[in-house]
Order: C-alpha cells, then sequence, then structure tokens
C-alpha cells in the first residue's frame, strides 16, 4: 500500500484508511491506486466479508490532489478516459462484498465520488460533503455523481449539490437520504465496524447476488431485472451456502457459509 493509504483487516472486516492530514487527506495518483489495490486485495480475500473505507480522525478527504491534477491536464491522457468510459473506476460499486464508507470531517471531489459508490454511508458530526466540480470547471468525474447520486436523493437535490457545490453537513445529507446514520467522531470506527458486520453476516453467495441485482436492476427494464432475479435464485437455491442456511436452522445453530 502507499505510505499515504493503510490497509488492516480484524475479524473478517478490511478497513482501508487515508492518512495524510497534512494535505486534507488530498489524493494523489499513487493514493488513489493504492485505494483500489486494496479494494481488490479484500475482494480476492475469502476471510474477508466487508469493507469500510475511512480517514483519519478528523479528515476523510477533500479530493484530488490539484497540485498533481495541474501537472497533467495538458495532456488529454486518453487512456484515462478509457477508463472513465468502461467504469474501471467504479471498483467500490462493483464490489461483491459490503462497503461502509465511514466519513469524518471534509468529503469532497473525488472522495464523495468514492463515498456514493459505497453500499453505505455512516457519518460524524463532523462531515460535511461536497461536489465541488463545477466549481472547477469540470462534472463529477467518475459520473458516479451524475448516476448513482440522482437514485439515492432524486434529481433535484442531486442538481442542487452539483449544480452549487456548496457543502452539505451530516444531518442535512442524512435527511435527504445520502448518508444512513450519524454519530459522535469518537463512536464512527466502531458504528462503521457494526454496520460492517451487521450487513455481512449473512451467506457471501447471496450477498453477492443480492448487491448485483440491486446496482443491475437500476438500469434494467422489469422483465430483465426479473430474468436475472430468476437465474441469481436458481444459484442460490444450489448452493452449499443455501444448504447450510435450511440445516443451521432446522439444528438451531448459527450458520457456517462459506460463500460457495
Amino acid at each position: 500500500m502507499s505510505e499515504h493509504v493503510h490497509y488492516d483487516v480484524d475479524e473478517g472486516v478490511a478497513t482501508i484508511t487515508i492518512d495524510r492530514p497534512e494535505k486534507r487527506n488530498a489524493l494523489s495518483y499513487a493514493m488513489y491506486d493504492a485505494i483500489r489495490d486494496g479494494v481488490a486485495r479484500a475482494e480476492a480475500d475469502p476471510g474477508v466479508r466487508a469493507i469500510v473505507l475511512t480517514g483519519v480522525p478528523g479528515q476523510f478527504s477533500a479530493g484530488t490532489d490539484l497540485s498533481q491534477l495541474e501537472k497533467v491536464e495538458a495532456e488529454t491522457r486518453p487512456e484515462d478516459r478509457g477508463e472513465h468510459a468502461d467504469g474501471r473506476h467504479w471498483f467500490l460499486w462493483s464490489c461483491t462484498k459490503p462497503v461502509v464508507a465511514a466519513v469524518d470531517g471534509p468529503c469532497a471531489g473525488v472522495a464523495v465520488e468514492f463515498a456514493t459508490q459505497a453500499d453505505f454511508r455512516i457519518a460524524s458530526t463532523q462531515a460535511r460533503f461536497s461536489w465541488i466540480f463545477v466549481q472547477r470547471g469540470l462534472i463529477p468525474d467518475q459520473g458516479v455523481g451524475t448516476w448513482v447520486l440522482p437514485r439515492l436523493i432524486g434529481a433535484q437535490w442531486a442538481k442542487r449539490l452539483i449544480f452549487s457545490g456548496e457543502f452539505i453537513g451530516a444531518e442535512q445529507a442524512r435527511d435527504i437520504g445520502f448518508v444512513l446514520d450519524v454519530v459522535e467522531p469518537e463512536r464512527l470506527p466502531q458504528a462503521a465496524r457494526e454496520l460492517a458486520l451487521a450487513v455481512s453476516s449473512g451467506s457471501p453467495f447471496a450477498l453477492r447476488r443480492a448487491k448485483a441485482l440491486i446496482n443491475d436492476g437500476q438500469s434494467r427494464t422489469r422483465d430483465e431485472h426479473l430474468q436475472a432475479h430468476v437465474v441469481a435464485l436458481t444459484e442460490c437455491e444450489q448452493s452449499e451456502d443455501h444448504r447450510e442456511g435450511v440445516a443451521a436452522f432446522f439444528e438451531r445453530r448459527p450458520a457456517r457459509f462459506t460463500g460457495r
């Protein structure tokens, strides 16, 4: 990992921590790659059931390190534009395991795009969110703000936040449906961990399919969704996890899921 991005696993929860407080956790390209590598590492580890993305206390991330951005904007970087078109920047959204963004302090720019990709957002009372892109002559750079955000909070609120670039606090973010819960800063790490454990306690096999159906269903017709649903349900019915879940019910014991 990068010296500014740490990766730890404890009891099945992988925590990726952004640690560059002197720059308000602004993300260099190396840090961006380290976060992506951390998600891939957690995805590939059968011992990891959920992921928490967070920052050091008081800082989630102010977004991209603009000093680095300035050096490369003169080049068109077509290879990166290709990544924008094929969704490779959506690695949190496409991760098959539950992802929790635990936000303390400012969360802006590409960092708020990361948070929007997460399955759940939990914020401290100090958290603030901004889609600042238009104020920098850009649009939300991963395409997440213009596609996922309206589906989370509605088109009207998404337009207000993206058009204005204004910061909103944690309570307002919760009120409009962007944030699931708000806690005191000292409570945030434990609250995020508890949420990660709660949403990953079931069958990994079934969870992967449920997440895909929910995420992909936003761009499918009802009939397309039901076709995908039937395939996923059949796979679940034939899985080892389903047999284990039924056996555990009748034997009155906790299920021991393997993800198969």
